[in-house]
């Protein structure tokens, strides 16, 4: 039986898209009782330092993460790096020359927008990354500001997802690529929320059973995106085969406010044993 103590293993912080520095993170963990958290910004480990410090002061349980687009044709796919603890300069700088590419990339969807009789430039851009990763959020905030869309799934529905006029394709890294590099950071490889791969349940259980041949450890069977008997099914196919099971949920802050920290899938709880393989401590 699951404990009642809470934890959150999908977290980010304005080092990515998330609208929390990384020590107001920990001290909303704090204030909403969890007792572990996980950082998983998206393609960057620039956050973990100093949620790891503020944790430590707090006496609360931190997962060094990371969150990491893999190349994929069909949907979205995410890669949860999770207990990061060796080789994280090498692993930066892996991370520094994608972000420098993603630059050039900011630069081109910029272009783009003008060429639409939308005023825009990188630096405008930035200020609503605060400075740090620029992600398609925040060029959906961008548009939202200007009146162009009323929410943020509309900038996405109809300027910023493949096929759209805004979107250009950033550059990742393949899937084995990426699962090495955590693994030479001596994490857990986690696929993050497995039903955005838009695969029917028969192509998802034998592509995921693939990834499993390359190295992936595991599965996010718990996102809040989804209805609580699909992520069960996930969880005992998981089980079934053999992989970690995690839960999340996938928190932004104010950037996507239904996500509520340390509640996953139809308002579960996320309970401390899913945090239990990534901490030796615990």
């Amino acid at each position: 039986m699951y404990s009642k103590i809470m934890v959150d293993l999908h977290t980010h912080s304005t080092h990515s898209d998330g609208s929390f520095s990384p020590e107001a993170l920990i001290d909303y963990a704090y204030e909403c009782g969890l007792r572990a958290i996980a950082l998983t910004d998206h393609d960057v480990i620039s956050g973990v330092k100093a949620a790891q410090k503020r944790a430590l002061e707090l006496n609360i349980h931190f997962i060094p993460g990371v969150e990491l687009e893999v190349e994929y044709a069909k949907g979205v796919f995410h890669i949860l790096g999770l207990g990061l603890s060796q080789n994280l300069n090498d692993f930066a700088k892996v991370l520094a020359d994608i972000q420098q590419k993603r630059k050039n990339r900011n630069k081109y969807i910029v272009e783009k927008i003008c060429s639409a009789g939308i005023k825009c430039s990188l630096k405008i851009i930035e200020e609503y990354s605060g400075g740090n990763v620029i992600s398609r959020l925040h060029f959906a905030r961008f548009l939202i500001d200007k009146g162009i869309v009323s929410s943020v799934q509309e900038a996405f529905d109809q300027y910023l997802n493949p096929g759209k006029s805004f979107y250009i394709a950033k550059e990742v890294l393949t899937l084995t690529q990426a699962i090495q590099l955590i693994k030479h950071a001596h994490g857990k490889t986690v696929a993050a929320h497995p039903f955005t791969l838009g695969l029917a349940w028969d192509e998802l259980k034998t592509f995921l059973l693939s990834c499993k041949k390359e190295g992936l450890d595991g599965l996010e069977a718990y996102h809040p995106d989804f209805d609580i008997a699909g992520c069960r099914k996930l969880d005992d196919f998981a089980r079934e085969h053999g992989f970690l099971i995690t839960a999340g949920s996938d928190f932004h802050g104010e950037n996507r406010i239904e996500r509520k920290l340390g509640i996953s899938a139809s308002g579960m709880r996320i309970a401390d044993d899913y945090a239990r393989p990534f901490l030796n401590d615990f």
